[in-house]
């Protein structure tokens, strides 16, 4: 076994012994991805009901469904007929998956 393999298998180990530790001004949270700004949005009770029952029929946390929802409207915003047709279909084929799962 390598210093390395040594090193992170003590680290683990040690992770797991002290999980509850507080953390100190020096621990960086992160994971591992720059997403690092959080956008809040308000909803009321029946709009976060909705959400939450089709993020839970997708198997998705609520927030990666509406991340998803915000990045697919910003890689496509152009609106017309042929977009609107594309739209549906991939909604349709989303759906299909969905049901068959």
């Amino acid at each position: 076994m390598s210093e390395l393999d040594d090193l992170l298998r003590s680290e683990a180990e040690h992770a797991e012994q002290n999980k509850d530790a507080p953390s100190t001004p020096e621990t960086k949270v992160t994971r591992g991805h720059d997403r690092a700004r959080v956008l809040q949005v308000r909803l009321n009770e029946d709009e976060l009901a909705a959400v939450t029952t089709i993020a839970e029929d997708s198997n998705l946390p609520v927030s990666t469904l509406v991340r998803s929802w915000i990045l697919e409207r910003i890689q496509e915003p152009e609106s017309g007929p042929t977009a609107t047709v594309d739209r549906i279909a991939r909604d349709l084929d989303r759906l299909r998956r969905q049901l068959a799962s």
